[in-house]
């Protein structure tokens, strides 16, 4: 995940920086940082990408309202966060389709809060696509339950429905984890997203189709602390 934050304040900039970092983690996060609108529009009109933006509204050359408009038309349609001591703005705000408002100085609770939801938003707006059966199929990450490989095919469930592809599990994985961190191996044949799990015992795992699916020994440890850290942030 790639997150700028746009604010003249170097400290604020840092005091942030480190609190997305805890939150999601440094394996999984990129955090880039700009002190005012000018420079976050150049960076986009350069193809520099992100997932998400944090904008003060109150900068010297370029204000984050501006620079909210500018990158709207540029057709950046990613979650903005304004940030700002002056809630009276709001209402500008949702002509640019504002994400959240977070008043300055920042409050822990709201932070995180807006954080979860933040992650939710940007997991269920991802998607991939796959090749089936001549066609291609636009695949929405969030409804992707598990992955199975059989042989040199694999099978991809979905709530609704399945597809079979000819694809490798590693090929698939490495996909994945460019957009997500909620997938995760939990044998050399599966390939699990932890937004469905509904259950772990030890050797199998539950899923929300009801699926039960084998867990090795070799993957069982990582499966479980990577599932304890999806409850524990979902739980935020």
């Amino acid at each position: 995940m790639r997150i700028a934050i746009c604010d003249d304040e170097k400290l604020f900039r840092e005091e942030l920086s480190e609190a997305l970092y805890e939150y999601f983690g440094r394996l999984d996060l990129t955090c880039m940082e700009y002190q005012d609108g000018k420079e976050i529009l150049e960076a986009a009109r350069k193809g520099v990408t992100f997932d998400a933006l944090f904008l003060d509204v109150e900068m010297k050359e370029t204000d984050g309202m501006t620079a909210a408009a500018e990158l709207r038309k540029m057709g950046v349609k990613v979650p903005v966060i304004f940030l700002t001591s002056h809630t009276e703005m709001a209402m500008e705000g949702y002509e640019v389709s504002a994400f959240r408002f977070l008043g300055k100085p920042l409050r822990r609770e709201k932070l995180l809060q807006t954080l979860a939801d933040l992650r939710d938003s940007i997991q269920h707006g991802k998607s991939i696509l796959i090749r089936c059966e001549g066609e291609d199929v636009v695949v929405p990450l969030a409804d992707l339950i598990y992955a199975e490989a059989r042989n040199n095919d694999l099978r991809i469930v979905l709530a609704d429905r399945e597809y079979q592809i000819r694809r490798k599990l590693s090929d698939l994985e490495q996909e994945l984890s460019e957009q997500s961190d909620l997938f995760v191996r939990i044998h050399r044949g599966y390939l699990v997203n932890l937004q469905h799990v509904t259950k772990n015992r030890g050797t199998e795992v539950f899923v929300s189709n009801g699926d039960a699916l084998s867990v090795s020994r070799s993957q069982a440890a990582e499966f479980k602390e990577a599932l304890l850290r999806y409850v524990r942030e979902s739980a935020r």
